[in-house]
């Protein structure tokens, strides 16, 4: 039903506009329901570092971190992603609360995130590939980019003494970050089982929360929600750019990639998330 719509649209050439109208409606229906409705935001960061070269747009410098997190924190509430979880499963999801999280498993998430997540007293939950952590390899994706710009996971020890402060949750990321919808799902559990022991055994406490590497809808599905929650996991997080809300699926929230932008740009931005 659905294609023979498209092929008349694509006859009479009306499809271009129906498609934009659709995504009007959908954005316009988005933005009268955070209006109307408490929502959250959930940010995501990667690497805290000012590299010359950054080719996946990955850093965040540590001067911007700052200026970002201390205007959220005189602006809106920031929240473990835990309490978010919890709110969501009451329904009782608060207006103007934000939660931080950082992917992968940066040495710079300790050395340069953590005293400013200190400074401000801002909570903050790190999604680590484990895989790295015991191999001590680099990230595959930054293989290609200069020595001197490429950042190195953390060590068992830098892990562990992330997770020792009281700021933060550590989750996992996979075992070798692959896209888990593109593997089978006997590879896909392997990563996501092995992952949580890994760094359960580093840490020496129990891991409640997962990401999904990429994060896209590209990325996972059903089955791979299925395999998280087998897993152990009591939440997870994907990169789909929308607020939550009372409705959202906790094991497919949704998250907001920030880039390396100074505080105006920052805000420009921020005020764009629907």
């Amino acid at each position: 039903m659905i294609k023979n719509i498209k092929q008349i649209l694509k006859r009479f050439h009306l499809f271009s506009m129906a498609k934009k109208s659709y995504h009007f409606l959908t954005k316009a229906k988005k933005n009268i329901y955070n209006r109307l409705f408490p929502t959250a935001k959930i940010i995501l960061y990667h690497r805290i570092a000012n590299p010359e070269n950054d080719p996946h747009l990955l850093s965040v410098s540590p001067e911007n971190l700052y200026l970002q997190l201390k205007f959220l924190k005189e602006n809106f509430s920031i929240v473990p992603l835990v309490q978010i979880v919890r709110w969501i499963r009451g329904r009782k999801l608060k207006n103007k609360t934000v939660a931080i999280t950082f992917d992968d498993g940066y040495a710079d998430n300790l050395h340069h995130a953590l005293p400013i997540l200190k400074e401000l007293n801002i909570p903050a939950t790190v999604f680590v590939t484990a895989g790295n952590i015991v191999s001590g390899k680099s990230f595959y994706w930054d293989v290609e980019t200069p020595e001197a710009d490429r950042g190195r996971p953390m060590t068992g020890e830098e892990l562990k003494k992330l997770a020792n402060c009281h700021l933060i949750e550590i989750g996992a990321h996979t075992m070798s970050h692959p896209k888990l919808k593109k593997i089978s799902q006997e590879e896909q559990e392997k990563e996501i089982q092995q992952s949580k022991e890994i760094l359960e055994k580093v840490i020496g406490m129990p891991l409640l929360s997962f990401a999904y590497p990429f994060g896209g809808l590209d990325s996972f599905d059903n089955e791979t929600i299925n395999l998280v929650k087998k897993s152990g996991f009591h939440y997870a997080c994907a990169n789909i750019h929308e607020r939550v809300t009372n409705r959202s699926d906790i094991y497919a929230l949704p998250r907001y990639v920030i880039r390396n932008w100074n505080l105006e740009k920052f805000k420009e931005e921020f005020n764009k998330f629907i």
